[in-house]
């Protein structure tokens, strides 16, 4: 099983290097989801914003305040999740949160106007909702999966502690 939970790991660092469309990925599903795979928060907090960090080292740079606003984004969208009780609204608050605080530090460093800006990321952050609504969906069946046949109500991450 820990086989299976680093090759899953593994599959969505490598998500980013093979050419989804803008904004279509399973990390901030990911980090939306990391509630029901641990109760441990640091792991819930640190897990997606450390493959978000480790695989920008081989992307394109982006501006410092910029990553800064998306590593925030990660970090915070495990607690969203868990304050919602909900994957639907975790998904769609976290959504709303990048929508908001990374398209405003796209305004900041890049001089178009406020409204511009936030008209102009729509389209992109819709890609955004619809892909973490997608891979959530995808996880929560894979858990349902998991779970009916471990035939445990330990959650996956949680079962590697001591």
């Amino acid at each position: 099983m820990f086989k299976n939970l680093i090759l899953l790991i593994l599959l969505i660092m490598i998500s980013r290097f093979i050419g989804l469309p803008a904004n279509f990925s399973p990390l901030l599903a990911l980090a939306v989801f990391m509630p029901r795979l641990t109760n441990d928060a640091r792991i819930q907090n640190l897990l997606p914003v450390s493959i978000v960090a480790f695989t920008n080292l081989f992307l394109e740079q982006v501006n410092i305040i910029i990553l800064a606003t998306i590593l925030l984004v990660f970090a915070i969208a495990p607690t969203v999740s868990r304050l919602s009780r909900s994957l639907l609204w975790g998904s769609l608050g976290t959504v709303f949160i990048w929508y908001i605080l990374v398209n405003g530090a796209v305004w900041i460093v890049g001089g178009s106007s406020f409204v511009e800006t936030y008209i102009a990321a729509i389209p992109f952050d819709l890609k955004l909702a619809i892909s973490t609504g997608l891979y959530v969906v995808l996880f929560y069946s894979a858990e349902r999966f998991w779970m009916s046949y471990s035939e445990s109500n330990i959650k996956i991450l949680d079962r590697f502690k001591n």
